[in-house]
C-alpha cells in the first residue's frame, strides 16, 4: 500500500472512531478521551490508536480495550472495506509529558510575577 493510501486510510478511521467514542462509547472510567494519532501498518491488518485522557487513565485504556470488539464492529459498519484492521490502543505519551512541561512552564512564570 502506498503511504497516500495508508495516510488517507488513518485519518478517515481517526474521524470514524472519533465518532464512535462521541456517539455510541460511554463509560464512567472514560473521561476526556482524545484520540491523539492513528498508525495503520503497511498490510492494513493492524491499526493502532494512540489516546489521551483528561482523567484515570490506565481504567480508561482499561475500558476501551475491554471494548475493542465492540469498538471493531462498530468501525466494520461505518467503512466500506473487506476487512477491518486489529485495533490496538495506547495511552500517547507524548500528550502526557506536553502537559508535564506546560505546568512546569506554569509554575515558573508563577515565580516570576512574584
Amino acid at each position: 500500500m502506498s503511504s497516500i493510501s495508508i495516510r488517507k486510510k488513518e485519518s478517515h478511521y481517526h474521524l470514524i472512531l472519533s465518532q464512535i467514542f462521541q456517539e455510541e462509547f460511554q463509560h464512567s472510567d472514560v473521561i476526556g478521551l482524545t484520540i491523539t494519532e492513528v498508525r495503520l501498518s503497511n498490510d492494513g491488518s493492524h491499526l493502532k490508536v494512540y489516546l489521551s485522557f483528561e482523567q484515570r487513565e490506565k481504567k480508561g485504556l482499561i475500558a476501551v480495550d475491554n471494548a475493542k470488539a465492540f469498538i471493531r464492529r462498530e468501525l466494520a459498519h461505518r467503512i466500506n472495506a473487506r476487512r477491518v484492521p486489529e485495533l490496538h490502543f495506547f495511552i500517547d505519551e507524548v500528550a502526557e509529558y506536553a502537559n508535564k512541561i506546560e505546568n512546569i512552564l506554569q509554575q515558573i512564570k508563577e515565580k516570576e510575577n512574584k
